[in-house]
């Protein structure tokens, strides 16, 4: 979550983007009356509301913000483009929905698919009484926010050179007997100290265990010849920087070059291949194959990457789901990398955004590999 202050620093046209919606909602084919959006990254993107528990409600010319009182003031503060309508203390938040609706005159209210069960449990009885019939929609908002605009780029820059700075202070922790738990918690605070959160749970793993894709810091110590990889982003101004890097404690042996070697190639190959029209699965098939043509394919075990903004996740991206063409404006992780249970592992973590002629870094890191604490 990001302070008031950074949320209304970047200046962003919550407005334009609501008009958007608007548009995409309301212009189709039996569109619903209103729109219903209640997670906290759409409301954050739509609104700047910087809060937990929220709900917008939007009809072809009117919007409500609705939230409990425990951000009363917040919202105040940071959604003073609309009213603003406050549950009382002791009332079910769906019956204030139904009623604001009602008001509206909405008699088909349109739900996001990812408006979550225990939501739409506590909207079925009010709106039942309000006589309003609810309305899957699918992702509306999710497929704006697909395309990054010009001031979510530069927060995405901004987030993405913290993690930049945060790898290059670390370098000093890459020695034998440093704690993996103590790497990650070094990691924590100084994106604290630049002024950012983590945007994720963060990963440091050493030795064998470089082999989890998602493992958790323990208490293990880093040994002469271990892999280590951290995995860690920024979470900064309401956007997030997400990065891999992998490097050897000591020289490096031929099998770990060989594993590295297969990982960098596939990350290096994706890259270049990324432009406008090709499609997310295509960019994955091509990772997969130079990882295959290294001998190693069946150790690659999940996709090769994901869209970043708002959320670490924040979207398709580079699978064998994504059928659809790539985009100038999104804004993707290329994160190859093979796992070998008992020996260790190697992923290496790319931040790109695709530009009208290919794709350009976001991140910076060094990632050629490095032999550390010798």
């Amino acid at each position: 979550m990001v302070s008031q202050h950074q949320a209304q620093a970047a200046g962003l046209s919550h407005a334009a983007r609501r008009a958007k919606l608007r548009e995409a909602v309301f212009g189709g084919k039996n569109p619903p009356d209103a729109l219903l959006i209640v997670g906290a990254g759409n409301l954050f993107y739509l609104t700047g509301f910087t809060g937990s528990f929220g709900a917008l409600l939007l009809t072809p010319d009117a919007e409500r913000f609705l939230t409990g009182g425990i951000y009363a003031t917040q919202a105040h503060g940071e959604v003073a483009d609309m009213p603003i309508v406050v549950n009382p203390v002791l009332k079910e938040f769906g019956e204030t929905v139904a009623e604001t609706a009602q008001a509206l005159g909405v008699r088909v209210l349109g739900v996001e698919s990812s408006t979550s069960l225990a939501w739409l449990q506590g909207l079925r009885k009010p709106m039942r009484t309000a006589k309003i019939r609810l309305k899957p929609v699918g992702a509306p908002v999710d497929k704006l926010r697909r395309i990054k605009d010009a001031d979510e780029i530069a927060r995405l820059r901004a987030a993405a050179r913290v993690a930049d700075a945060t790898f290059e202070h670390i370098q000093r922790l890459f020695q034998p007997e440093i704690a993996e738990w103590d790497l990650a918690m070094e990691i924590d605070f100084y994106l604290r100290r630049q002024g950012a959160y983590p945007a994720f749970d963060t990963i440091a793993v050493s030795g064998e265990r470089t082999a989890l894709p998602h493992g958790k810091p323990t208490e293990r110590r880093l040994q002469k010849g271990d892999f280590v990889t951290v995995d860690f982003g920024a979470r900064l101004d309401g956007y997030c920087s997400d990065m891999t890097r992998t490097v050897v404690i000591g020289a490096a042996s031929p099998e770990q070059r060989r594993l590295y070697t297969a990982v960098l190639d596939a990350l290096n190959r994706a890259i270049e291949a990324i432009r406008p029209g090709v499609k997310g699965k295509q960019i994955d098939a091509l990772a997969r194959q130079t990882i295959e043509s290294h001998g190693l394919g069946d150790y690659f075990v999940h996709s090769l990457g994901h869209s970043v903004g708002i959320a670490v996740h924040d979207g398709a991206g580079l699978s064998f789901r994504d059928k659809k063409p790539l985009e100038a404006g999104m804004v993707l992780t290329v994160e190859p990398g093979v796992y070998v249970p008992g020996f260790g592992g190697v992923r290496l973590e790319q931040m790109v955004l695709v530009n009208p002629d290919g794709c350009e870094l976001l991140t910076h890191a060094p990632i050629e590999l490095r032999e550390c604490g010798q």
